[in-house]
């Protein structure tokens, strides 16, 4: 779990673990108080009926018999406001059979509970609790038998609670409603991070893929900023290096080149003056045979001069569709015979494909490195040319099962004058890889186990 995007939703995993938790502790607690409370109301409801039943007897004191005038249920009214004044949060009253003599803020005086928690009672003989309704609005009843004079009166307590409406209950609500709040701040907070970070890691991505040496812009975020500052920093020094290092390239492969241009005019140079100074010093025979050395060698250094000056001018490209089977055959038809007199096979695979580029660059490019290929090769050899295309674009391949490249020279291959054959000038790699670098394409060499391989490559989509 390396990713920041994975720490942080480890992170806020934990915390909706933790709030979880915290939540469940709220919930629990505020069921330990509900029964609490139930207890409580259980115990102020069995006092409260036991506080009418004392009021009761001290109201029918001395009496005989139940009277049953109207007077004497009137006064009960009186008898249970009197026993509920101690208790001003606890409704009840006095109840008959199935009709309530007196009652004390209870609503629905002929609730068919209360009449029967009232004949419970009597029945019993003892106090009754009983309990209906939920957590919106729960109800505890209290019925107890008063006894004599009459045997079929009972007195009946209510006590009501909202368990919603409750201190803690709303605290406990608020408790939760944070929690909720605080995850969802967390979570809109971490998403914002993560997805904030992610455009920047993609912008910044997509700059260095664009460009790698590019000047990245800043992200408006310090922490990030600071990084890609460094970023840009260490690029720039890279960069200077680079300039440094191509300057010291340039210099060493021009000192390279002055060397081997200094031995390749030498020795026709050379030449020259040797048969030049034999000429004048023999007669006419020797003469003409010294001239005829002379222009020899002068064709030769035209050449030469020929081949630097292909190689110092910049071509201008003349793109077109081009078929590769029209383009591969140009290319093998003049070596056909050379190679066939040196014992080489030549063999092409252009896959029927066709791609926009300079047909005459590119054939100059080919006849370099099929020209180098063939004369690497010996007896029995083969030299292959093909092509294949991908999403990307065209791969031009240059195959032969000749002895390969020397690792003497490897790193050098595109630089003039650089050859491992003694008849070579090593202007052959390096004329050809600017003709393929002039279309935008890129020639390099292919380590190979078995003879030598170059791949030309164009990216795109013709």
């Amino acid at each position: 779990m390396r990713s920041l995007r994975a720490r942080l939703a480890l992170l806020w995993s934990i915390s909706l673990i933790a709030a979880i938790i915290a939540g469940g502790l709220i919930i629990g607690l505020f069921h330990q108080s509900a029964t609490a409370s139930l207890a409580r109301d259980r115990q102020v409801a069995a006092r409260a009926c036991d506080s009418i039943a004392r009021a009761y007897g001290f109201y029918s004191a001395g009496l005989g018999s139940a009277p049953q005038d109207e007077a004497f249920r009137k006064g009960l009214r009186g008898v249970a406001a009197f026993g509920l004044w101690p208790f001003p949060d606890v409704a009840g009253g006095i109840a008959s059979g199935s009709t309530a003599l007196a009652s004390i803020g209870v609503d629905t005086p002929h609730d068919a509970g209360i009449f029967t928690a009232t004949a419970a009672a009597l029945d019993a003989d003892h106090l009754v609790l009983r309990q209906r309704g939920g957590f919106g609005d729960r109800a505890v009843i209290a019925a107890c038998p008063l006894g004599s004079p009459a045997e079929d009166l009972a007195g009946f307590t209510i006590v009501r609670l909202d368990l919603l409406r409750t201190p803690f209950s709303k605290l406990a609500a608020g408790g939760l409603a944070v929690l909720l709040l605080f995850l969802m701040i967390s979570a809109w907070f971490l998403t914002r991070l993560v997805l904030g970070f992610s455009r920047r890691l993609a912008a910044v991505e997509a700059g260095l893929a664009t460009d790698p040496e590019a000047k990245l812009p800043l992200t408006g975020e310090p922490d990030f900023d600071r990084l890609i500052a460094a970023l840009n920093g260490a690029t720039a020094r890279l960069g200077r290096a680079r300039a440094r290092i191509a300057e010291q390239e340039k210099l060493a492969s021009l000192g390279r080149m002055a060397a081997g241009l200094a031995h390749e005019i030498r020795n026709p140079l050379g030449a020259i003056r040797l048969r030049a100074e034999s000429g004048l010093a023999g007669d006419a025979a020797r003469r003409g045979a010294a001239l005829d050395r002379i222009l020899a060698e002068s064709a030769r250094l035209e050449k030469l001069t020929g081949k630097l000056l292909g190689f110092a001018a910049a071509p201008a490209p003349q793109t077109e569709e081009a078929s590769l089977a029209h383009l591969f055959g140009e290319a093998r038809a003049p070596l056909e015979e050379y190679a066939a007199a040196k014992g080489v096979t030549i063999e092409t695979n252009d896959r029927g494909l066709s791609w926009t580029l300079d047909p005459a660059l590119t054939l100059r490019a080919l006849d370099n490195l099929l020209r180098n290929a063939i004369d690497a090769c010996g007896e029995d050899d083969t030299v292959r040319l093909t092509a294949t295309r991908d999403a990307d674009g065209l791969t031009i391949l240059i195959e032969d099962t000749g002895p390969g490249i020397a690792p003497g020279i490897a790193a050098h291959l595109f630089e003039p004058f650089v050859t491992g054959r003694p008849e070579g000038n090593g202007l052959g790699l390096a004329i050809a890889r600017e003709m393929i670098r002039a279309q935008g394409g890129t020639l390099v060499h292919d380590p190979s186990e078995h003879g030598a391989r170059f791949r030309i490559r164009f990216r795109g989509v013709s």
